[in-house]
Order: C-alpha cells, then sequence, then structure tokens
C-alpha cells in the first residue's frame, strides 16, 4: 500500500520530498542547493530550512543530482516509489575545505572537472572486503576509525559493519560505471545493493554513491 501513496502523482510517477545535508565537520541543512533527476528536466531547490520537493518523479531506478555552491555534489541512487514513498530522504553535498582535506591528508589533489565514485559499505563488513569500478582512477582510500583518510586497499569497516572505498579522477568520459564487490573468502559475501545491471553516472565535482552490503560466508 505504501508504494501507491506517490502523493497524487500517476501510478508511474511519485512525489519525493527530502532534505540537503552538508556533510562536513558539521551536519547542517542547505538552502539553496538544486536538486535534479538525472536524464530528466526535473530540478527544484531547497528553502531556507534546506528541504525540498520533487514531483511527477518517474517510478524505477533513478538517480538525484544534488549541488551547492562551495561543495562538492552528490549522486544518490533510490528505487522510486520503494525506498522513497512515506518518508523524507536525505541528500547531501561536501563542502570543498572537507573535499581539501582529504585530498591533502593523502597526497593527492582532486580534480573539480572530474568525479568520485564512493563505494558504501552499509551493512555486513567485517573488514578487508574490497570493490572495484570500471574505470580508471586513482588508488581506493578509505576512513580508518578515527575517520582519517587512508590508502588502504579493503574496507576498515566499525563494530557495526560500515565502511567504504572511495575511487577519485574518475573522468566523466568514462562515464557511466558499473561497480562490483568482494566479500572476504570465508567470511563474508558482498553485493551491490541496486537493481542489477544498473549503471552509475558520473558528473564532474561529484561523488556518485553506490552501496552495498556483505552478509556471513556459508
Amino acid at each position: 500500500a505504501a508504494a501507491c501513496d506517490n502523493g497524487g502523482d500517476d501510478m508511474d510517477t511519485s512525489t519525493i520530498t527530502g532534505t540537503v545535508t552538508s556533510r562536513g565537520d558539521i551536519a547542517l541543512r542547505v538552502p539553496g542547493a538544486t536538486v535534479s533527476v538525472h536524464g530528466t528536466s526535473l530540478s527544484t531547490t531547497t528553502d531556507p530550512n534546506g528541504a525540498f520537493i520533487l514531483r511527477s518523479v518517474p517510478n524505477g531506478d533513478v538517480f538525484f543530482i544534488t549541488e551547492a555552491d562551495g561543495n562538492w555534489g552528490t549522486v544518490d541512487y533510490y528505487y522510486v516509489p520503494e525506498e522513497t514513498a512515506g518518508t523524507t530522504i536525505d541528500l547531501g553535498v561536501v563542502p570543498d575545505d572537507t573535499m581539501s582535506a582529504i585530498a591533502e591528508s593523502l597526497g593527492r589533489t582532486f580534480s573539480a572537472s572530474d568525479g568520485i565514485v564512493d563505494v558504501i559499505f552499509f551493512a555486513g563488513a567485517q573488514g578487508e572486503e574490497t570493490a572495484s569500478i570500471d574505470a580508471p582512477s586513482d588508488p581506493a582510500f578509505t576512513f580508518d576509525l578515527d575517520g582519517g583518510a587512508v590508502d588502504q586497499p579493503g574496507v576498515i569497516a566499525d563494530d557495526e559493519g560500515y565502511g567504504e572505498l572511495a575511487y577519485t579522477s574518475v573522468a566523466i568520459a568514462d562515464g557511466p560505471i558499473t561497480a562490483d564487490v568482494m566479500g572476504v573468502e570465508g567470511a563474508t559475501v558482498c553485493e551491490v545493493d541496486e537493481t542489477p545491471g544498473v549503471t552509475y553516472p558520473i558528473l564532474e565535482k561529484s561523488i556518485t554513491f553506490v552501496y552495498a552490503y556483505c552478509v556471513p560466508a556459508r
């Protein structure tokens, strides 16, 4: 029943409500951010409280593009309306100074002409899980348990099974991309948590999120 609660749109589209939050050292709502739907002309801006409404969003695989001055944007996947009906989705942007600090700690430069792919293991990772994308990039980095960026071939997972691997310097011309994830032999089995065959857009000065999960190996 919830899937049919699409805010008064027809059966092929839905109304999406959400907020945009800064993913810097302090989580703040972002007014005046642009939220659009990839591959369509649908677009809106957030109000003074960082909230937005997008109507007539096509049901199915949707990439929400979020942009704001002084920030890196994001490309965030949702399956509409199953993952959006009856809830307020939270999209984000990452402040330029946060990205500069990460790049400096790694001894790298993040070009605003390129994109970044961030593979997020949102559940079940034990550590040493790996990922790959089908486009050239700088070596993946992850975050240690204190939040510092480190070059690492595998995921550093917290005690709730969360971790991520980020691939920088992904050229726009090499998109869209696909991603794959691998578990730890004999310990975990991992999968990308989207519709099989989905490809991910790469946009300049934007971070494309890919979500994955792991379960114990049998």
